[in-house]
């Protein structure tokens, strides 16, 4: 199926409540609930690789419900050879994957190799004000996590226009999840870019990814998944403007 065969045989494999998780904050990492969700996140990596990825069995050991397969993949990425290898854990119910787990050996090089295949990131700049640090020296966690909040807007008004005249009056978009790397300190004064890139989009959420720099120095590396909601609260479609982007 990663090297665009027919994903009829995948489909089969899996079970109707089955999740798949892969480690890290890289375009492909994320946790997917629901075969549905499974098959669209199979699709989207293959689709980053260009169809390219492929696949050589190294081993495999299996115990209950349990199977471990090493693998050594390839894939085109960016225009770049990447290379690496992973130990994949399956969980079996009833004849069907019901779970799995894809744990590459050599992790910051997968995160590396393919976060180059991250779409044109916007950058957003904010200078620390002596408000934002009022707790302490430095800038607090949680005014870090405003910092991302205002970036994302703003990325958001570059590809798509105000928020509120984009999803329309009968919806809104609301965090599904945070997670937060953080790296260095931030003081007053500082000047702090934070790059947006927006890794995946869905047919209700979109999976956000930040990197903060002061002076070419990371501070905080974050990733954020947005949940599209209708008026009672419930998951409702993105805007088919907002979906013809995902990829």
């Amino acid at each position: 199926m990663y090297a665009d065969g027919e994903e009829a045989a995948v489909d089969e494999l899996l079970a109707d409540d089955v999740t798949w998780h892969v480690p890290g904050r890289s375009p492909i990492a994320g946790d997917f609930s629901g075969r549905a969700a499974v098959l669209r996140y199979l699709r989207f990596r293959r689709s980053l690789a260009g169809e390219t990825m492929e696949t050589t069995e190294r081993g495999q050991s299996h115990h209950g419900d349990g199977v471990i397969r090493l693998a050594d993949r390839h894939a085109r990425v960016a225009e770049g050879d990447v290379f690496w290898r992973t130990a994949d854990v399956y969980r079996v119910a009833n004849g069907k994957i019901a779970e799995a787990w894809s744990v590459p050996l050599d992790h910051q090089y997968v995160e590396e190799a393919w976060a180059a295949a991250r779409p044109r990131p916007f950058v957003y700049a904010q200078r620390v004000r002596p408000q934002d640090c009022a707790a302490s020296t430095m800038l607090g966690h949680p005014r870090f996590l405003e910092f991302f909040e205002a970036a994302f807007i703003e990325c958001w008004r570059d590809r798509f226009g105000r928020i509120d005249a984009s999803l329309g009056d009968e919806r809104s978009l609301t965090v599904g999840a945070v997670n937060v790397n953080y790296i260095g300190g931030v003081c007053c004064d500082d000047e702090i870019q934070i790059s947006v890139s927006l890794d995946r989009i869905t047919k209700r959420s979109i999976t956000v990814h930040y990197e903060a720099v002061v002076d070419a120095r990371t501070v905080a590396e974050a990733t954020s998944r947005y949940v599209c909601l209708d008026r009672t609260g419930n998951p409702a479609p993105l805007p088919d403007a907002i979906t013809a982007h995902r990829r």
